[in-house]
């Protein structure tokens, strides 16, 4: 799975264009949820923000997993020009296939691969991507995406023994 982090507010605002954007967010149910930066109630409130802060958001949906290439079937409201994707940058790219006469608009910056234990509700970044290096082997509380207070955070050697791959 991809351990991922939601974008600040502000960040997003600045892609999106209160006068002329109408907006649908979609969201992903799997990577981005379990790693809490998405789902459905961060989905709502974001809606809920953006909506108190003057933009148009029309409706949002959430799909089991946005990176598979079939799953976007569903007919956007007709005045939306605008996707806010809460999903990781693969579902964001598929979003941009899928539907090329939309603006797309990422929310979530991908961090690494990241292994679960599903007993301790923990997650540990395994193998982070180029720019988020210094995420290896941090643990961050499962559906919350918060750095667990007890991280147990393992040293260079020690991951490329866990994931097998040497450093």
């Amino acid at each position: 799975m991809i351990f991922t982090k939601a974008l600040e507010y502000e960040d997003i605002r600045k892609n999106i264009d209160k006068d002329n954007d109408v907006i649908t967010i979609i969201g992903c149910e799997t990577c981005v949820r379990v790693a809490g930066s998405g789902g459905q109630e961060r989905m709502k409130e974001l809606a809920m923000k953006l909506m108190s802060d003057g933009y148009n958001v029309k409706d949002g949906f959430m799909v089991p997993t946005a990176c598979t290439p079939k799953i976007f079937l569903a007919k956007m409201g007709r005045d939306v020009n605008t996707i806010l994707s809460l999903a990781c940058e693969a579902g964001s790219a598929n979003l941009e296939r899928s539907y090329p006469e939309y603006k797309v608009v990422s929310t979530i910056k991908d961090v690494g691969l990241m292994v679960a234990d599903t007993d301790k509700n923990v997650l540990k970044v395994t193998m982070p991507y180029k720019g988020s290096d210094n995420e290896t082997g941090r643990e961050f509380k499962a559906f919350v995406g918060e750095r667990n207070e007890n991280d147990n955070t393992l040293p260079i050697m020690e991951m490329a023994e866990v994931t097998g791959v040497a450093k």
